[in-house]
């Protein structure tokens, strides 16, 4: 059985194809599958991609003839896995060398954990490609799904990086497809399906590249913190109301977590405010009350310490708020 499985699904990023494949091919894992699902591109992504299996028969390229979208792509990933570990790396991101080893020594060592991720590196890409180090980081933690839900709620002083999570494969298997109705937030929704009843593994160590081209699928969220959370909020809605619905403790949690979201609608909402976004920023206010009401009454000021650097934040929020009068 090989050990590592990977699909990369693409649509119209023929251009990054290569830099993609070539993150995989240098984690030096020979044992390794690849398969390039392309979603009825009108670039020369086709072209690229069987260039690609050419040289390295490890590559499988399936070439649709019309676009099914990123859940079938996904799925049809998930279908065709056979290997140990699994992984979903979108065509115009990048792995970190070496993450794989660092991934495999603990889904080796620790059997009840169903998946290893590392943080992620945003990279834009006109700006000088970024260097990473990790040497000095070994600082891997286990996450229940409870802590994992928790924390995914929250904003953190490291990015999670989701397209660089090695998943194994049986759990994939276990707990089925990615689902349609999640747009956005799909990798977020699959993680806490797998936590379920297993462990998470997390560390600081950055894992993965995520590249800011200006045509990323994900922008639209990016630009919208509203409906960034609606969105969060729906895939936490799918996990609770489905594989988590007769959990022990779960209604508990799913207030939580609805708190956390509310914490970070609440403060978006007044920082949009202070910078003169009045009908945007009242409208995060609302739905921070909509998802923990008792926030209209009690601000809360906890939510800070979550920040990378909370002080200068503050300092921030004062400064653009006081800049317009």
């Amino acid at each position: 059985m090989p050990l590592v499985d990977v699909v990369i699904p693409n649509y119209c990023y023929g251009r990054y194809l290569p830099q993609s494949v070539q993150s995989i091919v240098r984690q030096q894992v020979e044992d390794i599958r690849i398969l390039i699902v392309d979603n009825a591109s009108t670039d020369d992504s086709v072209e690229v991609a069987k260039e690609l299996a050419m040289r390295d028969e490890r590559i499988t390229v399936v070439a649709r003839e019309k676009n099914l979208g990123l859940h079938a792509s996904c799925n049809e990933g998930v279908d065709w896995a056979r290997s140990k570990y699994f992984v979903i790396l979108c065509a115009d991101d990048l792995l970190v060398e070496g993450c794989f080893h660092r991934a495999l020594s603990v889904l080796e060592r620790e059997p009840d954990v169903s998946f290893a991720c590392g943080a992620e590196l945003v990279w834009h890409e006109d700006r000088p490609f970024p260097v990473v180090e990790n040497s000095a980081v070994e600082d891997w933690r286990f996450l229940s799904m409870e802590s994992f839900a928790l924390e995914r709620s929250l904003p953190s002083k490291v990015l999670f990086g989701g397209g660089a999570a090695l998943m194994r494969t049986s759990d994939l298997k276990r707990v089925g497809h990615f689902r349609s109705e999640i747009s956005y937030s799909e990798d977020l929704e699959m993680f806490l399906r797998l936590s379920l009843g297993r462990r998470a593994a997390v560390t600081k160590a950055i894992h993965g590249i995520r590249r800011v081209h200006g045509a990323n699928l994900s922008a639209i969220f990016w630009q919208d913190f509203k409906r960034d959370m609606i969105e969060k909020k729906l895939t936490f809605d799918s996990f609770f109301s489905h594989e988590a619905a007769g959990v022990s403790g779960v209604e508990q949690l799913r207030r939580n977590v609805y708190r956390n979201l509310g914490k970070r609608a609440y403060w978006s909402g007044l920082s949009h405010i202070a910078r003169g976004q009045r009908a945007a920023g009242f409208a995060l206010l609302r739905f921070a009350a909509e998802l923990s009401p008792s926030l209209v009454y009690v601000p809360p000021v906890d939510y800070l310490v979550h920040l990378p650097n909370p002080l200068s934040h503050i300092r921030s929020r004062l400064a653009e708020a006081w800049s317009r009068h």
